[in-house]
């Protein structure tokens, strides 16, 4: 990450890295307009430089490296400083150097706020000579990592401010490039060198289209758990923070900054395929009778609920979704828990049916937030709606008394028979408007039955194929006339 970037950076803070299921390792988390950033302890390997405009906040507290100006006095002296553990963040150190490496093992990186920097003694660019008396002049980086673990909550250091040395911090290809030493309690001990070195440098997850969840995360008791998953799906980040308070700060930040990304996204797909108006997109996950849950991207446009497995990045992908939901043939049919369900997360769901000539499909999905659930609840009904009126009529050939014909559902003209020749329409059969609709119904199979309560009584209907889809673009109309009213809210 680059100076220009840090400088932008809107969030930054210590989080902890799962690397595999039991080891985790403490990474400095970046958050910029467009990018979460993870490095391994560091911020970034350009130096910071004096009087820097604050680049964020550490949790909270700006800014998140502390470079204190050196007094020329301590310059090749030894001094003597004690330093008080913290039981987040350990001593609040990054080292470089070691005998393989022919240099002194050296505090290549101090975090503001943390137990090194509130001792306002040490400096970027001291010597460690010993840790509690034993000596680490000859040590590799390993046996200081080592030493400086084994510590317990008072830790003394004997240190001594290199000048000449400070040239090692600008090359960021520098041998024994820095590392956080600390690792984080949970982890154990064995093994967390290689922990360290599964991350050497930075990993980036782009903030546009990402999915940040902490529902598909395991069972988490202490509330600490977060997941970033990238729009293609290829990475993802498995992040825990220090308490429940960061860990939701950290989540509303890069879900709003995600959400700032939005309206470039809309346009972007507008200009890949110029007719789609987009209403509204976001991660949602479909529960599914047999199997694992699935994420999908749900994209509503003005006519139809489209679902991809990840950002749609070309014409070709947007083109082609696994699943497309046609808005007038769509009903919401639950939102919430249902009636003998307690209120929990998991019941942050919603229920879809769509007629099709197949049937009746139904769909559950699961949302993060009751914030979410309102928002497509509300946008789903209102699509519905709003689609009706905008499409106005459908027609579908049918058979009425052993004549084949077609029927005609218009949203102000309501219900037509009618014969056709070369595409014009030759003679009406039959003419009815909804306000005379009384009752329909249909067999689930090929026939809809309609009862306008005229002298003719119920009319039949055979429509060659199943009925729902008619069936639920006859409801769409009725309940968008009765929006229309101003009867719904």
């Amino acid at each position: 990450m680059n100076m220009a970037a840090a400088m932008k950076a809107q969030k930054t803070g210590l989080l902890e890295l799962r690397v595999t299921v039991d080891r985790w390792i403490r990474v400095l988390a970046t958050l910029s307009e467009d990018t979460l950033t993870l490095s391994p302890g560091e911020a970034a390997e350009e130096p910071v430089k004096s009087n820097p405009s604050p680049a964020g906040a550490v949790n909270g507290d700006p800014p998140n490296l502390s470079l204190s100006p050196v007094p020329e006095t301590i310059t090749n002296v030894k001094r003597t400083v004690r330093v008080t553990k913290q039981d987040v963040g350990g001593l609040g150190i990054s080292i470089k150097g070691g005998r393989e490496n022919k240099m002194p093992i050296l505090i290549s990186k101090i975090f503001k706020g943390l137990a090194a920097d509130q001792t306002e003694a040490l400096y970027v660019g001291d010597a460690i000579l010993s840790v509690n008396g034993y000596d680490l002049r000859e040590a590799t980086h390993d046996e200081a990592v080592q030493a400086l673990k084994k510590t317990g909550k008072e830790v003394i250091l004997e240190v001594k401010y290199i000048k000449e040395m400070s040239a090692f911090f600008k090359n960021a290809g520098s041998p024994g490039a820095g590392l956080s030493w600390d690792s984080p309690p949970s982890t154990p001990q064995r093994g967390s060198d290689a922990a360290l070195a599964d991350m050497k440098e930075p990993r980036s997850i782009p903030l546009i289209m990402c999915q940040v969840s902490r529902k598909q995360c395991p069972p988490d008791t202490e509330n600490r758990y977060f997941e970033v998953i990238s729009s293609n799906r290829k990475n993802s980040v498995f992040l825990r923070a220090k308490d429940p308070a960061m860990a939701q700060s950290w989540y509303n930040a890069i879900l709003a900054g995600s959400a700032n990304l939005v309206p470039r996204v809309k346009e972007e797909m507008k200009a890949m395929q110029p007719g789609m108006e987009v209403k509204h997109l976001g991660w949602i996950t479909e529960q599914v009778t047999q199997g694992p849950e699935r994420p999908v991207l749900a994209v509503l446009t003005d006519r139809d609920l489209l679902l991809y497995p990840s950002f749609p990045d070309s014409k070709d992908s947007l083109s082609n979704p696994t699943k497309s939901h046609p808005l007038i043939t769509t009903r919401l049919v639950h939102s919430g828990p249902g009636k003998s369900s307690p209120l929990l997360d998991s019941d942050l769901s919603f229920g879809l049916r769509t007629g099709t000539k197949q049937g009746v499909e139904t769909h559950v999905f699961r949302v993060d937030s009751a914030k979410d659930l309102s928002t497509w609840t509300h946008l789903l009904v209102d699509g519905c709606h709003n689609a009706a009126e905008l499409i106005q009529e459908v027609t579908t050939a049918c058979s009425w008394n052993g004549k084949e014909c077609t029927l005609g559902v218009h949203i102000d003209e309501g219900f037509t028979l009618f014969t056709e020749e070369m595409g014009i329409r030759k003679s009406v059969l039959l003419q009815q408007p909804f306000e005379r609709l009384r009752m329909s119904s249909d067999d689930g199979v090929r026939m809809m039955f309609l009862d306008f309560g005229g002298p003719e009584a119920e009319i039949q209907l055979d429509l060659h194929c199943c009925p729902k889809t008619i069936v639920f673009i006859i409801h769409s109309f009725l309940s968008a006339k009765v929006k229309r009213l101003g009867l719904l809210a």
